[in-house]
């Protein structure tokens, strides 16, 4: 029974070989197709590719491995596969299920034994050429087989390599070696499977056989294309020549011109809209007609609406032609306000004006700027696709061009701006300002937007000298005209001396945000920068001795110190003799605080505080001198840069 299904799918993929004779419709009557389809230009052939669903009918022989003790069994088999080709070699994948009967009997005993087997394998093609095409393959399966009354069921694996020669573009022929390896009681049996097939693929184009016969009548084919100038005309010799027509060859005789298919376009709905004098206003009465058209365009992207407006060759110069062109382009935005695709819309204001034709080619239809015409068009496949490139080809054209426009109204604003004060130094918690110039170089006025980059604690603007205090962020320039300002900032009391900070001061165009005219200025701050240093006279002491404390204040910043006081907390185990340098009170909790009024920049102050050591202090008793100075104007601390001790002796 198996056998028979094998054989029935084999004949099947033969038949499919086959090509079928050329029937009454498969051939092309010349004397019977219209002129147009005769001049239409035919399709190109799809390119034939490899790959792809297919189904194969296989047979071959199954050697089984000596410790099985079986003759050569027949196999017989179907695979159902799919490969893919892509543009590289490592792109390329397949994937086949295979499914095969075979019948096998005993080299000793008279047992036979009947099974199937089944793979699911992957294939790696790689084609030669459009006819051969090579793969390896690889996979894994079970074999089921019974003989004997008894049935065994076993795991495989198998991997090998194939050849495929394709006859025609969906049939090929195919030969296979595998190697497989059966898992049995613990064991691999080593087996070969050899077989040789037809591979169908499913998809594939066939050429179709065309019988061409000599043309019998010979006609005049005319082309109508929408503008009558271009109208083609194909004139062939009449039918009254001498000749044998049933020996005339196609080749010779028909010629028909190589032109392009007509573009049909199919009016669909019709409307003039007409205006009051010079109004641009749209009668209330147009609206439900433009909704009923925008409905129409919702539909299908086949529909396009055409607005145009008609101007006379001698109103080209004139006043109507601008009105024309304004009337348009508000029929047009009507439109996209109804929710209508831009690209579904084509306009023109100044079409030709429509002739009379019961007069002569001067005489026109008059009311040529009262009338707005819109026309609602289907077009067929290849208008649209023309209407879909002309589209873009505009589009694009008209980015160019505002992009060359935009460009040379960039390179028309000029201007010149400078920012005095570079690399001042200037003093913290003070309010200060840099004085900056914005001339207009170019032949146009111009409006700027002053923008000024800085931290923003410095609190930054821009003022004009004529009007102080007033802050500016616009300004309109004439040609040549100069602006003369300054930009006022606060430095603010954190900063330490030296410490650099960048300002950026720009003018920007309102018309092109990218047209910027900058100039940065680096300022430095200037502030005091103290330090506090302390000396003893004796490191060791015993109990009565006098000690001698000597501080020193130290301004080594750029800008003077002003209300400095110094706190100095005097030990428990020393008692006040007196002090000199600067005047003194005595706090609570034995704290003595110096006022110090003024240490110019690079300057310094000293104080000297005589002690003696208490007779009741302890032998060993560590005594701790701390010393601070803070600026009374900028709230800084500094703290002694050493910690002084004494250790009492006997």
């Amino acid at each position: 029974m198996a056998k028979n299904v094998f054989a029935l799918i084999l004949i099947m993929l033969i038949s499919a070989t086959l090509q079928p004779p050329a029937m009454a419709a498969d051939l092309i009557e010349p004397t019977l197709t219209p002129a147009a389809e005769i001049i239409k230009p035919k399709p190109k052939p799809k390119p034939e590719t490899m790959g792809g669903f297919s189904i194969s009918s296989t047979v071959g022989s199954y050697f089984f491995a000596g410790s099985e003790q079986r003759n050569v069994a027949a196999l017989y088999g179907v695979k159902v596969g799919h490969e893919k080709i892509g543009k590289s070699a490592a792109d390329n994948l397949g994937l086949e299920a295979t499914i095969n009967f075979f019948n096998a009997s005993s080299k000793t005993v008279a047992r036979d034994a009947s099974g199937y087997l089944f793979r699911l394998d992957a294939s790696y093609p790689f084609p030669i050429n459009k006819k051969w095409m090579p793969y390896l393959v690889a996979g894994v399966g079970g074999i089921f087989s019974d003989g004997n009354g008894s049935s065994n069921k076993n795991i495989l694996l198998n991997y090998g390599l194939g050849l495929k020669y394709f006859l025609q573009n969906y049939l090929a022929i195919r030969a296979d070696v595998r190697h497989v390896g059966v898992y049995e009681n613990s064991i691999f049996r080593q087996n070969v499977d050899i077989g040789v097939g037809l591979s169908y693929y499913f998809g594939k184009e066939r050429i179709k056989k065309i019988v061409t016969q000599p043309v019998l009548e010979k006609k005049k084919i005319v082309v109508i294309e929408d503008d009558p100038a271009k109208n083609v005309e194909a004139k062939k010799t009449t039918a009254t020549e001498k000749e044998d027509k049933s020996a005339v060859k196609p080749s010779e005789d028909l010629k028909v011109p190589e032109i392009a298919p007509p573009v049909k376009i199919e009016v669909v709905k019709k409307l003039s809209v007409d205006f009051d004098g010079t109004s641009l206003y749209i009668k209330p009465v147009y609206i439900k007609r433009f909704n009923e058209i925008a409905a129409s365009l919702y539909e299908s992207g086949d529909f396009m609406v055409h607005i145009k407006a008609h101007s006379r060759d001698t109103e080209k110069i004139a006043d109507t032609v601008i009105l024309s062109e304004k009337r348009v382009q508000r029929v047009r935005d009507s439109f996209i306000n109804l929710g209508v695709n831009p690209n579904q819309i084509s306009i023109n204001a100044n079409a030709a004006l429509p002739v009379n034709s019961e007069n002569n080619a001067n005489s026109y239809v008059k009311a040529p700027s009262q009338r707005v015409d819109i026309m609602l068009v289907k077009l067929d496949a290849a208008a649209k696709l023309k209407t879909e490139q002309e589209l873009q080809f505009k589009i694009e054209r008209d980015e160019i061009e505002r992009l060359v426009l935009e460009t040379r109204s960039k390179d028309l604003i000029k201007a010149v701006l400078e920012l005095h004060g570079e690399n001042r130094s200037l003093p913290v918690d003070s309010a200060t300002s840099l004085p900056f110039e914005l001339v207009n170089q170019g032949e146009d006025t111009e409006e700027f937007m002053l923008m000024l980059s800085a931290p923003k604690d410095f609190d930054g603007f821009m003022e004009s000298v004529s009007r102080p205090d007033d802050k500016i962020t616009l300004i309109q320039l004439a040609p040549r005209e100069k602006l003369k300002g300054n930009v006022r900032f606060r430095i603010p009391a954190g900063l330490i001396d030296g410490q650099k900070t960048m300002l950026t001061l720009k003018a920007v165009s309102t018309r092109f945000n990218d047209v910027v005219f900058q100039k940065d200025s680096q300022i430095a701050a200037s502030a005091p920068l103290l330090r506090i240093e302390a000396k003893l006279s004796n490191k060791k002491v015993s109990p009565g001795d006098k000690l001698q404390y000597q501080l020193t204040i130290i301004n080594s910043g750029s800008l003077s110190a002003h209300a400095l006081s110094v706190k100095l907390s005097l030990p428990s185990a020393v008692n006040l003799v007196g002090a000199s340098g600067a005047p003194f009170a005595k706090e609570t909790g034995g704290m003595l605080v110096f006022k110090v009024d003024t240490i110019e920049a690079g300057k310094q102050a000293e104080i000297t505080i005589d002690a003696n050591v208490r007779a009741d202090s302890s032998i060993g008793q560590e005594i701790l001198w701390n010393a601070e100075v803070i600026d009374g104007t900028l709230q800084r601390r500094a703290k002694s840069t050493e910690r002084s001790s004494i250790v009492l002796v006997k």
